[in-house]
């Protein structure tokens, strides 16, 4: 950007000296008295706009390159003196037009001040280095306007925004060709914005814009599922006319908006559209579910292979989102539920799957899926293949969504494993892909590959990929700071920092680097509440399950020289006696699940704890996988350790940081045991109360010691907060995007 800006503001300056334009202050000129009043307005829009980089002064510095800020300052001063002085000596304008063109100038330069004053994530597209260009643009615009033209040529290259200011203009209010201008600037609004494409032309009467039709099959293939929500109002004037586009894809579209089933047919658009599948095929397939399921997994491999060639594929979101909805309802919810029954029962519905079918029931249900059912299913791939290689696996769906898969893999400590499966060059180049282009994630979810990347790290013992991983990674820190790219640069440093941490353990500290919180250590005083008090609070449900756990605590809880209880009939309430800390502990009452009192003692607990001023600094959820996300919904802010011993709940820790974005989150990997998770809350009990910090790798060794050797491989799959990397991440990102805001 900076040296984009530089050699477009030098080649202004270079042009100005040219056309023999001084950048010095031009003479002072006495403007007459009957226009004296306007000529003070546009000083106050000049200081108005001088102001709007956040410094009231006579200068422009929002950039960090004083040259650059140097010739913005010419614009909003000299340049607007010498237009000033041009105008108010000129022997072509009468006093009205005079007196027009320094009230357009004067709005024209308050109303670009109000736009960059915007917060800036609501005004990306207007820029500093765009007030040259609106200058140049307004005298172009005075030139075609004399000439009776539209303002098109003297706008085109400016954002819709900065367009706007001229076009809107006090001096082009006569133009005699504004609705050219008008249907031109729509086309950029929607060329910047394509989301409103559809919503716009809806609004436009009698669909006279001669765009229209263009927009329409634009949409058609770019978002074919909102042009068949319009055309099935169809009383309405834009249904009839999208019915009316003579084009393929729209008579496709408006004939499957018109018929029954018509949204079974959508995923197939493609094939539909070029011949490759025909109505009676899907028909067919729609009749049985495991038939649609299998032609739906079919076409998200052909997609994924077109979309890599560079085809434009209509629907191809619509595809995977229905895949998704399929592959849960119609196999994981089943396998799923039947999570108490023998494996030849339980799994007895996806024994006829190929691996590629059996492939999207991991990768499209990766919070859905619970983890004795992705154990079995991974498992199941290489069984029914011929040649039981990773990459077999990965050539068969066209690398589609690979990196969902590694990661998957790297959560459910099933990696080493899938990389062991293919040759070393083929595990080299997948890693490599998977580690490059962290910076190219839009949306919501940018930083998803990031952290799914830190995760992987934390989960291959192989030291050549470790290493690999942190070359590739060093790699494009190296490229990032070539290109000034920011964002690579904090991504890449960031897993620079992590990957290190993970290597030398406390040798390295993340807490200066990343200036997150202690990555080793809790501090006591930090789980304290305004009274010095530690609240903990404990989730359970009404299952058999649930009610056992809840017995086991009361249980270790008896002792009233050690406690004292408050007991409701929804939720228990415990009180040290005599400790150090004060420690307080609420659990609701593990009641009927069927009738939802478990619920409903959860939210009594959590009102009653809000009324009387009780946050809990630590929670711990005591229930299956399936209970998981009503902890995590209900959880509250104040969460600063958060334990989740259900099976696979590692996989839920950007829920979790949601909520509570500093939390130090215990979870197991898989299978997540009850004696583990007591030894867990006991440990943290009975350490805090005594008024002591808790160290991780501490209380890693130590718990590992309690549950015997017995347990070790079922005690490793418990992530603790130092090693949980991609947690550390998320966190380090936010506060390194905060100090950039």
């Amino acid at each position: 950007m900076g040296t984009h800006l530089r050699s477009l503001f030098m080649a202004l300056g270079l042009w100005l000296i040219s056309v023999g334009v001084s950048l010095s202050q031009p003479p002072d000129f006495k403007p007459d008295i009957s226009r004296a009043l306007f000529h003070g307005k546009l000083d106050e829009s000049q200081k108005y706009l001088l102001a709007a980089d956040g410094k009231s002064d006579d200068r422009l510095t929002p950039y960090e390159d004083e040259e650059l800020n140097l010739h913005l300052t010419y614009q909003a001063t000299n340049r607007i003196d010498q237009w000033q002085a041009e105008i108010e000596n000129s022997t072509l304008l009468d006093h009205q037009g005079k007196l027009r063109m320094l009230r357009a100038m004067t709005e024209l330069l308050r109303d670009y001040a109000d736009l960059m004053r915007w917060p800036k994530q609501n005004n990306k597209q207007v820029q500093w280095h765009h007030l040259p260009l609106l200058l140049d643009a307004f005298n172009e615009a005075v030139v075609l306007n004399d000439q009776k033209k539209p303002l098109i040529g003297a706008i085109e290259d400016l954002p819709y925004r900065v367009a706007l200011l001229i076009n809107g203009s006090i001096a082009f209010s006569d133009n005699t060709e504004v609705n050219a201008t008008k249907e031109f600037l729509l086309l950029k609004y929607l060329t910047e914005n394509p989301s409103q494409i559809l919503n716009m032309l809806s609004q436009s009467p009698n669909y006279t814009y001669r765009y229209a039709d263009s927009l329409i099959i634009a949409e058609a293939y770019r978002n074919p599922e909102r042009v068949v929500s319009y055309v099935q109002a169809t009383q309405t004037p834009f249904s009839k006319k999208i019915r009316s586009v003579s084009n393929p894809m729209v008579k496709l579209l408006s004939e499957l908006a018109l018929t029954n089933q018509g949204q079974m047919f959508m995923p197939f658009l493609y094939q539909l559209s070029t011949g490759i599948l025909t109505r009676d095929e899907i028909n067919m397939a729609v009749r049985d579910s495991s038939k649609y399921y299998a032609l739906l997994v079919k076409t998200q491999v052909e997609n994924a292979g077109l979309l890599k060639q560079g085809v434009q594929v209509p629907a191809a979101k619509l595809a995977g989102d229905v895949l998704k909805r399929k592959s849960m309802d119609t196999y994981v919810n089943v396998i799923n539920g039947l999570h108490d029954y023998a494996a030849p029962i339980r799994f007895k519905s996806i024994q006829n799957l190929s691996p590629q079918e059996l492939y999207y029931l991991i990768v499209m249900n990766e919070t859905e899926i619970y983890t004795s059912s992705y154990m079995y299913v991974y498992n199941r791939i290489f069984e029914t293949m011929s040649v039981k290689s990773s990459d077999s696996l990965l050539q068969l769906v066209n690398y589609d969504k690979y990196k969902k898969f590694i990661t998957m893999a790297s959560n459910y400590n099933t990696l080493d494993n899938f990389l062991s499966r293919m040759s070393t060059e083929s595990a080299t180049a997948l890693m490599t892909d998977f580690v490059n282009n962290l910076d190219k994630g839009m949306g919501e979810d940018d930083i998803e590959d990031a952290v799914d990347v830190a995760n992987a790290y934390a989960a291959i013992t192989d030291s050549a990929m470790r290493k690999l991983m942190r070359d590739q990674v060093n790699l494009n820190l190296e490229n990032a700071y070539a290109n000034n790219n920011k964002k690579a640069i904090t991504i890449y440093r960031l897993e620079k920092l992590i990957m290190e941490s993970s290597d030398y353990g406390d040798k390295i500290n993340l807490s200066d680097s990343l200036g997150v919180q202690p990555i080793y250590t809790v501090k006591n005083d930090y789980l304290k509440d305004e009274q010095g008090r530690i609240v903990m609070q404990m989730y359970f449900y009404g299952d058999g399950a649930g009610k056992g756990s809840f017995n086991t605590l009361m249980g270790l809880m008896g002792d009233r020289n050690q406690w004292k209880i408050n007991a409701t009939p929804k939720w228990v309430q415990f009180t040290s006696v005599n400790t150090t800390v004060p420690f307080v502990l609420f659990a609701n009452r593990a009641l009927d699940e069927e009738k939802d009192l478990d619920e409903d003692a959860q939210r009594d607990l959590i009102n009653w704890m809000g009324e009387n001023g009780f946050q809990p600094s630590i929670t711990v959820h005591r229930g299956h996988s399936y209970y998981l996300k009503y902890t995590i919904e209900k959880m509250l802010p104040s969460s600063k350790v958060v334990v989740l011993g259900s099976c696979g709940a590692y996989h839920n820790l950007s829920d979790v940081l949601k909520i509570s974005p500093e939390a130090y989150i215990i979870a197991s990997k898989q299978v997540g045991y009850g004696v583990i998770n007591v030894q867990l809350f006991m440990y943290l009990i009975n350490e805090l109360k005594r008024g002591k910090d808790v160290a991780w790798p501490t209380m890693m060794d130590d718990v590992a010691k309690n549950v015997g050797a017995g347990r070790k491989g079922d005690f490793d799959d418990y992530i603790f907060p130092h090693r949980n990397l991609g947690a550390i991440f998320i966190k380090a990102y936010r506060l390194a995007m905060e100090g950039e805001i």
